[in-house]
C-alpha cells in the first residue's frame, strides 16, 4: 500500500472527513463553475450583440445582401451541424432537461464541452446570418455542460441538481438577473427540481450574477421603450 493509500483509509476511518472532503469538493466545483459560466455566458453575450450589429450595418449599406447571404449561412450552419455536431440541435433547454431526468444523458455528447463549443459558434453565426435566434436556450445547454465537465474533472458525482445550477446560473449571468436564474430552475426544469438542491442552485446564480455584474455593471436588458 503506499503513502497516498494509507493517507485515504486513515481519512476515511475518521468520522466527518471523508464527508466534508466530498462537500468540499462539491462546492469548488460549484463555485469555480459559477464563475467560468457566468464568463462564458457574458462573452456569448456580447458575441451575439456583435453578430447582430454587424449584420444591421450590413443591411444598411447593401439592403438586398442578406437575400443571398442568409441563406448561405443557414444552409452552412444545417450542414455543419448535421454532419458533425449533430447534438448541438435544437433549443437547448429541453436537452437539459431531458438529462436532468436521465443522467445517463449527461455523459453522452449531449452535454459534452465539444457541443458546447459548436452551440455557441453556430448561434452567433446565425445571428450574423439575420437568424431570429434566442440565447436562452444555447446558455443553459453550454452552462450545464461546463458544469458537467469540472463536476468531473474534480471528480463530484454529477446530480440532476448540478444541471439545473448551471442552467440557471447561466440565464442569470447572460440577462444580469439573478432572480431570473432563480425562477428559471423553478419554472423551466421544474420535473427534476428538488427542495434539496435549492442551496446549489442559489449559490450557483449569486456567483455568476456578480461575476456578470462585475464585468458588465448593473445594466438594463431589454431598453426602455421611449417615445419620439
Amino acid at each position: 500500500m503506499t503513502l497516498a493509500e494509507r493517507a485515504r483509509t486513515l481519512f476515511r476511518a475518521v468520522p466527518g472527513i471523508d464527508t466534508s472532503i466530498g462537500l468540499a469538493r462539491r462546492r469548488a466545483a460549484t463555485g469555480i463553475g459559477a464563475v467560468l459560466l457566468g464568463l462564458v455566458a457574458m462573452a456569448f453575450a456580447w458575441a451575439g450583440d456583435t453578430a447582430q450589429e454587424i449584420f444591421q450595418q450590413l443591411i444598411r449599406a447593401h439592403p438586398y445582401a442578406p437575400l443571398a447571404l442568409t441563406p448561405a449561412i443557414f444552409g452552412a450552419v444545417v450542414l455543419i451541424t448535421q454532419r458533425w455536431v449533430p447534438a448541438a440541435r435544437g433549443s437547448g433547454i429541453p436537452q437539459v432537461m431531458a438529462a436532468g431526468q436521465d443522467l445517463d444523458l449527461a455523459r453522452t455528447p449531449m452535454l459534452s464541452m465539444k457541443t458546447a463549443g459548436a452551440k455557441l459558434l453556430l448561434t452567433v453565426t446565425m445571428l450574423l446570418g439575420g437568424g431570429s435566434v434566442g440565447r436562452e436556450g444555447p446558455t443553459v445547454q453550454v452552462s450545464a455542460a461546463i458544469m458537467v465537465a469540472l463536476h468531473r474533472l474534480l471528480r463530484v458525482p454529477v446530480t440532476a441538481g448540478v444541471l439545473i445550477a448551471g442552467g440557471a446560473a447561466g440565464v442569470a449571468a447572460a440577462f444580469n438577473t439573478p432572480l431570473a436564474g432563480v425562477a428559471f430552475a423553478i419554472e423551466e426544469l421544474a420535473a427534476a427540481f428538488e427542495q434539496r438542491v435549492a442551496v446549489l442552485v442559489m449559490f450557483a446564480v449569486v456567483v455568476s450574477g456578480l461575476v456578470s455584474l462585475g464585468i458588465a455593471g448593473d445594466y438594463v436588458y431589454f431598453e426602455r421603450c421611449t417615445r419620439r
